[in-house]
């Protein structure tokens, strides 16, 4: 009864809506059972999903002109004046690419809604630079501060990475240029003392590839000061909180870095983050309940599924002592707790909130294109068909091999302070982290919320 009610108060307006919401539900087409006995997905699915969210974007796109622009979710999401329009439409298109970058290493000629994708994406990436357009985007003010462009540049730097051969070898000399131009004026320059630092090293890293004259200087000093916010058991402090930016940025981040250029350039940065990579996996698989749902803790939660994108990542590892089967139905697990809820959408496009739009879970910088940041998990297809990801069988991992009924079992960390608890008799998980931010001097108030202030978070209870 009481999961029934939550289950309303989180996720939308009864049964009608689940009626009306039915069609936006993912579905699984040929499941297969026997590598998944769980979930049924396989990197075939993983595929479809990545399509799936993608084509509802497409269905605001009728000419390659048109922006990555959905309607706003009422409340305090942005934008709340014209000024930041741009900003949004920017937002739109380098998130959105975090679905459309994976499928076009996959086949470059995808049509959605009558639009190739690739076409779109070159098109717009066009316009960034071109004053005449709607959505071109300035360079960074002389002595600007840190802006969201630099967010967006950052990722759009990664999917440049993913799928250079598609959206940055076909571009004129000349627009490469610019392009470059633009993108180092953010790249080249202060970030916030957080997560941030990534858009700054990405940036500077594609364009180094490139043969591009970068600030050296400040891209090693961005990779040192990353390094510091590590605590040990697989934990990033994003300043001044513990949360899913550990995960879906942090221990995204570097290894997918590590992969494109700090191997080649940087072989001891990346074997640094790669170390402290490889920590995760003793204790950030015990976050998930038995059938891999997460729980609603932190800000951003409306990026969901992104909290997944660490375990196809472990791919890279290649160690026999990770429990590949386990960590495909933990990542599998999560994107169907969300694919197959019929709140998830709304006008094709994924709510703010965690199932459905839920305003408290909302804050100020997040625009509706916000929530494709969750596209990340499908970096997880950058790893070939024949990883051990994709091949071993999944499995239940601690909770089939290694609890035993009516045992609590806790994982501490001991640097972050974190507490994770698992419950065999139920299958729930559940975190019991810090927040040192009093409400009343604090200028972001989420950090002193309920997303954080809570003596606990439960699978079980969002």
């Amino acid at each position: 009864m009481i999961a029934g009610y939550l289950l309303a108060t989180f996720c939308g307006n009864g049964q009608a809506d689940i009626k009306q919401e039915k069609e936006n539900i993912f579905q699984i087409i040929n499941p297969d059972y026997a590598v998944s006995p769980y979930t049924g997905m396989t990197r075939q699915h993983w595929i479809d999903a990545a399509s799936y969210l993608l084509e509802g974007a497409f269905g605001y796109i009728h000419t390659l002109d048109d922006p990555m622009k959905f309607p706003k979710q009422p409340g305090i999401s942005y934008p709340r004046s014209e000024e930041q329009v741009p900003t949004e439409k920017l937002e739109g298109l380098c998130r959105t690419l975090f679905l459309a970058a994976p499928l076009l290493r996959e086949n470059p000629d995808i049509v959605l809604n009558n639009i190739p994708i690739a076409s779109y994406y070159k098109h717009q990436i066009r316009n960034l630079i071109n004053p005449e357009s709607e959505t071109y985007i300035p360079h960074r003010a002389e002595n600007g501060g840190p802006h969201q462009n630099l967010v967006e540049f950052g990722a759009l730097a990664i999917s440049l990475s993913v799928v250079p051969e598609v959206l940055w070898n076909p571009l004129p000399e000349e627009e490469k240029d610019r392009l470059a131009a633009v993108m180092l004026s953010y790249g080249d320059g202060p970030t916030v003392h957080s997560n941030w630092k990534f858009f700054n090293i990405f940036i500077l890293s594609f364009f180094k590839d490139k043969g591009y004259k970068v600030n050296e200087e400040l891209l090693l000093h961005y990779l040192n000061e990353s390094l510091e916010h590590y605590r040990g058991d697989g934990w990033y402090n994003d300043n001044p909180a513990y949360d899913y930016y550990s995960m879906w940025a942090f221990q995204m981040y570097a290894p997918v870095w590590s992969e494109m250029y700090g191997k080649k350039y940087y072989p001891d940065y990346a074997r640094k983050f790669m170390n402290n990579f490889s920590e995760l996996v003793d204790n950030y698989p015990y976050l998930f309940s038995r059938n891999g749902e997460m729980i609603m803790w932190g800000r951003s939660i409306c990026y969901r599924f992104g909290s997944v994108v660490p375990f196809p990542l472990m791919g890279y590892l290649n160690r026999s002592d990770i429990n590949y089967g386990w960590m495909r139905r933990i990542a599998s697990g999560t994107l169907l707790q969300f694919l197959k809820n019929p709140y998830f959408l709304e006008e094709h496009v994924p709510t703010l909130g965690f199932y459905g739009a839920f305003e408290p879970a909302v804050q100020g910088y997040s625009c509706r294109g916000s929530v494709y940041w969750s596209g990340k998990v499908f970096l997880g297809l950058l790893l070939p068909a024949d990883n051990m990801f994709w091949t071993a069988p999944e499995n239940e991992g601690a909770w089939e091999y290694d609890f035993r009924m009516d045992t609590v079992y806790n994982k501490f960390q001991e640097r972050s302070e974190i507490l994770i608890t698992d419950y065999p008799n139920s299958g729930a998980s559940e975190i019991r982290a810090w927040c040192h931010v009093p409400i009343i001097p604090a200028w972001e108030k989420f950090r002193a919320s309920e997303n954080y202030n809570k003596l606990s978070y439960n699978s079980e209870f969002p």
